[in-house]
């Protein structure tokens, strides 16, 4: 299933994120920001090379994963309480 269009435009707001990012995540799983909560940024980054059959996911992409997973973790995302970004 694909990512909708308001978690697409939550996970953006992430810095260093952008749309080739969050069609990697597509391509391992993640649906909703809620789903990288916990996450490890370099695990991340491994099951994307691995689903891409390369390794393309650099330092500053592991950097860039980290910043995703730092906004799950303050419970951001579609419906999230304005309060919820502290």
């Amino acid at each position: 299933m694909a990512i909708d269009a308001a978690e697409r435009a939550a996970m953006l707001k992430a810095r260093s994120i952008g749309p080739a990012m969050i069609g990697y995540l597509e391509m391992i799983g993640i649906e909703r920001l809620a789903d990288l909560r916990g996450r490890d940024p370099a695990e991340l980054a491994f099951a994307i090379n691995m689903e891409l059959g390369r390794r393309h996911i650099n330092a500053g992409g592991v950097a860039a994963l980290a910043n995703l997973v730092a906004l799950a973790q303050c419970g951001a995302g579609p419906g999230a309480s304005p309060g919820a970004r502290a």
